[in-house]
C-alpha cells in the first residue's frame, strides 16, 4: 500500500515565527498532534507535536506564563524530521515509527509538503489490512513454509464458498520452517471451515492452546 492511499492531506503548518499560543489554537481547533513547521520559501524546517508544547509550558505558579505562550516554534520544534515520498510503501515507513519511535511523518514531494501521516493513520491502515473492521471469524493455521500453500488453502475456501477477507502471514517462533497464517473469513460460524482445513492436513490452531 502506498502512503498517498493513508496521508492527511492537504497538510496544515505553521511558520518559524509563529508562536505556541498559535500551535495550541490550531491543535485544538482541528483536534490534531503534530505540527509540520515552515520556513520563509514554505519549506520543511522542522515538527512540534503536542508533546512539545507541553514540555515548553511553564507551570501555572509561574508569573511569566503568558510570555511562554509568545515563545516562537523555532525555538522548540524538532529539526531532524524524517519525512517520506507519496509513493514511498506504507510497510517500509512503519519501520521508522518504531525504529524512532515517532508519532508523524510529514510527506514530501521535492521541496513541497503534500500530506502526513501519524500513528492513527498506521493503526487505521492495519485495522484495514486485517480487515477487522468487517463481521467475521480469524483462523490461525500452523504451516511448514512451502511453494503453494496458499493456493491450497484458498481452494477449501473456493469450494465452501467461504470469502477470504485478509490474510496476514508471520513466523512461527516454536517452530523453524513454519508460520502461522491469520485468515479473517466472512462467516461468524468458522467450525464448517475448521473441519474441512482438517480433513485437508492443515493445523488449525486452537486459541486455548496458543495461551
Amino acid at each position: 500500500m502506498l502512503v498517498e492511499r493513508i496521508m492527511t492531506s492537504p497538510v496544515e503548518t505553521l511558520h518559524i515565527n509563529d508562536t505556541i499560543h498559535e500551535a495550541m489554537n490550531l491543535m485544538s481547533r482541528l483536534s490534531i498532534r503534530h505540527i509540520p513547521i515552515v520556513d520563509d520559501n514554505n519549506r520543511l524546517a522542522g515538527i512540534i507535536s503536542d508533546k512539545d508544547v507541553n514540555l515548553a509550558l511553564p507551570s501555572i505558579t509561574n508569573k511569566n506564563a503568558d510570555l511562554s505562550l509568545d515563545l516562537e516554534l523555532n525555538k522548540i520544534m524538532r529539526q531532524q524530521v524524517t519525512t517520506c515520498h507519496p509513493l514511498d510503501f506504507v510497510e517500509e515507513i512503519a519501520k521508522d515509527f518504531y525504529h524512532y519511535a515517532i508519532g508523524a511523518i510529514p510527506v514530501m514531494r521535492g521541496t513541497e509538503i503534500v500530506g502526513i501521516v501519524t500513528q492513527k493513520d498506521m493503526l487505521n491502515t492495519f485495522l484495514e489490512l486485517t480487515g477487522i473492521k468487517e463481521p467475521g471469524s480469524i483462523i490461525e493455521i500452523d504451516i511448514k513454509d512451502r511453494m503453494g500453500v496458499i493456493f491450497d488453502i484458498g481452494k477449501v475456501f473456493k469450494d465452501l464458498n467461504i470469502k477470504i477477507v485478509s490474510i496476514s502471514i508471520y513466523p512461527n517462533a516454536d517452530k523453524k520452517d513454519h508460520k502461522i497464517i491469520v485468515l479473517r473469513i466472512d462467516a461468524m460460524n468458522p467450525l464448517i471451515a475448521i473441519e474441512k482445513l482438517k480433513e485437508s492436513g492443515f493445523n488449525v490452531l486452537d486459541p486455548s492452546e496458543m495461551s
